[in-house]
């Protein structure tokens, strides 16, 4: 039996970041949304079943040659026009990309969410997404930062970074949850939550939390039909015997969703980052 991925995060954990963003950052991203485009924000993506998430994770996967590699994940914002200019956005979403070595550097691989999982986009029309969100959403959702990062104006997050490791545990539950008989888990989604004011701490305290404080990021969730279920919810006793393997063979992963940023990308560039440095 295996441990749990590295990228598992406790359902207590989760729904204190579910409930944080939306109280904290949802409320001021939805006004904004609703007065440009006439829609309610997104809180959530989900894809069209759990073999299109399976397929879409192998393909990210398999662009990973290395164990320096990883995946970024953009924040974004296109705007129904397609326009770039200043206050201009739309619907949050994200944009998947491709990073080689240990610079992290994009190789201008970009996939984008299409309402039923994430297709190729083309780098231009990337970056106008980015830039959008970063130059209006990302500025707004200062005041829901951390006091600490209001009084060192360190500004929300722009990216979100998965190892090699965490792709891979991640894919590889979802083969395993998806395969199991009965027919349980139908689904994959994606959720729009922010950390908390609270440091995380499983099994013991996470690296860098205080820089983590209040931050948007993401969280993976499967879903059976159209409600969201935890790996705890799909067998409560092979769950138990995986928290036991995984508490015994701690070796010091951060048990979190990936490496929000900044920082240390900090810059106010509303732009593509060709580095996470």
């Amino acid at each position: 039996m295996e441990p749990l991925p590295c990228t598992f995060v406790t359902k207590q954990e989760s729904n204190y970041r579910e409930q944080w963003f939306n109280y904290y950052k949802y409320p001021i991203l939805n006004i904004i949304t609703s007065l440009q485009e006439g829609m309610q924000e997104n809180n959530r993506l989900d894809f069209e079943n759990i073999q299109s998430a399976i397929e879409f994770f192998k393909l990210l996967k398999a662009n990973l040659k290395t164990k320096d590699d990883g995946v970024r994940v953009y924040f974004a914002s296109p705007s129904s026009d397609g326009t770039v200019t200043p206050g201009k956005c739309g619907l949050l979403t994200l944009i998947f990309g491709i990073t080689e070595g240990a610079d992290k550097v994009d190789n201008k691989n970009y996939y984008a969410y299409n309402g039923k999982t994430f297709d190729v986009v083309p780098e231009d029309k990337a970056r106008i997404w980015v830039h959008n969100y970063q130059n209006v959403k990302r500025c707004i959702l200062f005041e829901t930062l951390s006091e600490n990062d209001r009084l060192n104006v360190c500004r929300e997050t722009k990216h979100i970074w998965f190892s090699l490791l965490q792709i891979t545990q991640t894919l590889q539950e979802m083969e395993s949850q998806s395969a199991k008989p009965g027919g349980k888990v139908t689904g994959f989604g994606i959720r729009f939550v922010s950390y908390t004011n609270l440091a995380y701490s499983f099994p013991k305290p996470v690296s860098d939390d205080e820089e983590r404080k209040q931050r948007l990021t993401i969280a993976f969730t499967f879903m059976s039909e159209k409600k969201d279920i935890g790996i705890e919810d799909i067998d409560r006793i092979e769950f138990e015997q995986r928290l036991e393997i995984t508490m015994n063979g701690f070796r010091g992963d951060t048990f979190d969703t990936g490496d929000p940023t900044p920082p240390p990308s900090n810059d106010n560039k509303a732009e593509l980052d060709v580095s996470n440095q």
